[in-house]
């Protein structure tokens, strides 16, 4: 369909059939809506806006849940003490909280253990293995993690413990000796849902539980597992609607006073959080003391019994978040500076990104990366230099599988793991060259001739007259949004300028009155501000759109995505 001035291409998605909208029953707005989320029939599309526990499965279908079952119900009759080892980015945080507070409720005896990321990394280690030994653990329940830890459970057995994983990344050919291994991806799962998280997998377990001695499963864990969804970016489709969904809810009227205290510091309103405010005000905030320093900050936090803790323990993070943002620019201006000597002037960028430095602390790692891959649209990986050892996180782009890129070079890595977007490893030093050199050459290969360039999926062309309170409602209960669910993109053509102008602590923001059809509505283009003199005339806008509760008002605003000047003219 053509690209925006800003080089991201522009798509819009296919149309219903003819006579959907009647066979569904919805207006055509509604029904082009829910065609493009696969929706296929009025009982579908029932299930999806109501989004409840009917999208939930039976936790006793994953694989040797009985067996784990069985397992937890011994240690509780006898007194056993349990031990949860959880990971430390907020999917494993979320789902050490909520199985260690499920499990401590129905009387067990627990110690959860985060590990450290400088001195331990991902995954479950045989320092922590060991020191959970000495302190009297007999079972070992592992949250996000575990599935690939052969070694690490053969030494749990030796040293007397039984291991039950719970873990939704992928499995390798040999499987470690487990009590249980709990994994949607297992080859004999017959589980109808195949993308749940770490904190979503934590949760089943505690239902089939809970359900085996009779209880019902408190509520307020669904606050954690919609956390923990929406950090680790699963799909918000299936069962992970209904988690995220019912999950929202209750954090929104949340007793959990950590979350409370967080929340607050993060300037969200209780009754008004969403995917988004999720996203970008509370998850940042639990993954900052992993990057910095201990995780247990964010665990003790989630599982705060007082107030005063809460507070204290949120004002904690709340400096390191401070901290993390100046670590974060730092790095990032080196990494920029890097590129730029290796790109020269006009330089294109290379199938894959590299950067290193022995300056950077690995927390900051995966949001080097994660900016590099926006902005040029390619993988890149950021590696910390250490002594005798580095480590490094990546982030790719649909079109490079980069946990795959690292399979094939497997060898050169102490340890490595991740998801086809994201992936990290640890490397000795003198493997780096070589590393650089085979990622260098798989990129070229399996990029090559490939046009590389982001792409907005827009949902339809409309006027600014559709966006009426009705419609306004159904757009609202599409939600909530995230991956495979995203916020619905519109187009609008030929859209009068009526005013715009920078605004942000760095003038980053373009802000604009956007006129279309006798409609004015206010829109916000987040880091635009460079684009500032192309919003002149009349424009094309491609945006999403919700309701701005600034100040005490509410009204409908434009978030925009991408603009370029509008061929036709004015459509007003």
């Amino acid at each position: 369909m053509g690209q925006g001035a800003s080089g991201k291409r522009w798509v819009t998605r296919d149309f219903p059939p003819v006579g959907f909208a009647r066979e569904l029953g919805f207006e055509p707005f509604h029904s082009h809506l829910l065609y493009n989320r696969g929706i296929g029939s009025a009982a579908d599309a029932e299930l999806f806006l109501s989004g409840d526990a009917r999208l939930s499965h039976d936790a006793r279908l994953l694989p040797e849940m009985d067996a784990a079952v069985a397992r937890l119900r011994r240690a509780l009759d006898g007194g056993e003490r349990i031990g949860v080892f959880g990971d430390f980015d907020a999917d494993g945080i979320t789902g050490t909280a909520l199985l260690t507070t499920a499990l401590e409720d129905v009387g067990a005896r627990v110690t959860a253990y985060i590990p450290d990321r400088v001195n331990e990394g991902h995954g479950l280690n045989a320092a922590a293995v060991r020191a959970l030994a000495d302190g009297g653990v007999s079972l070992l329940v592992t949250v996000d993690c575990g599935a690939t830890s052969i070694s690490e459970v053969d030494m749990a057995s030796a040293l007397g413990m039984d291991t039950i994983i719970t873990d939704h990344h992928s499995l390798l050919p040999a499987l470690p000796a487990s009590r249980a291994l709990i994994n949607p991806r297992h080859p004999d799962s017959e589980y109808p849902f195949g993308e749940l998280t770490g904190v979503g997998l934590s949760f089943k377990l505690v239902e089939a539980l809970y359900g085996a001695l009779g209880l019902d499963w408190p509520e307020h864990l669904l606050e954690f597992v919609a956390l923990g969804t929406v950090a680790d970016v699963g799909p918000l489709t299936g069962e992970n609607r209904f988690f995220v969904k019912r999950g929202l809810a209750r954090i929104n009227r949340t007793g959990n006073l950590g979350l409370r205290a967080i929340a607050g510091n993060a300037r969200l309103e209780l009754g008004a959080i969403d995917t988004e405010g999720l996203s970008f005000g509370i998850i940042p905030r639990l993954n900052v003391p992993g990057r910095l320093g201990s995780a247990r900050t964010s665990l003790d936090l989630l599982t705060a019994k007082s107030a005063d803790k809460a507070r204290s323990l949120a004002n904690r993070i709340e400096e390191q978040n401070r901290e993390r943002q100046a670590l974060t620019r730092r790095a990032t201006a080196d990494a920029d500076a890097q590129i730029a000597a290796e790109l020269g002037d006009g330089g294109d960028a290379p199938p894959i990104i590299i950067v290193k430095s022995a300056d950077w602390i690995p927390g900051v790692l995966g949001l080097i990366a994660g900016r590099l891959s926006d902005r040029f649209y390619r993988p890149a990986v950021a590696i910390s230099v250490g002594e005798g050892r580095s480590r490094a996180s990546a982030r790719s782009i649909p079109e490079f599988d980069i946990v795959g890129a690292l399979r094939q070079v497997e060898p050169l890595f102490e340890r490595y793991g991740g998801h086809p977007q994201a992936a990290g490893f640890t490397i000795p030093n003198d493997a780096l060259p070589c590393l650089e050199d085979r990622l260098r050459a798989i990129a070229a290969a399996r990029l090559d001739g490939m046009d590389l360039a982001p792409t907005i999926e827009i949902e339809c062309e409309v006027q600014f007259s559709v966006f009426t309170p009705g419609n306004m409602r159904f757009i609202e209960s599409l939600a909530p949004f995230g991956a495979d669910n995203p916020s619905p993109v519109f187009l609008t053509r030929g859209v009068e300028v009526a005013g715009a102008r920078l605004v942000g602590a760095n003038r980053q923001h373009l802000k604009m009155r956007a006129r279309q059809g006798g409609k004015t509505l206010e829109a916000i283009g987040f880091n635009l501000g460079g684009r500032a003199a192309e919003m002149r005339g009349a424009v094309d806008l491609v945006y999403t759109i919700g309701v701005d509760n600034w100040g005490g008002r509410s009204r409908l605003q434009l978030t925009l995505l991408d603009f370029r000047g509008s061929v036709g003219g004015s459509g007003g």
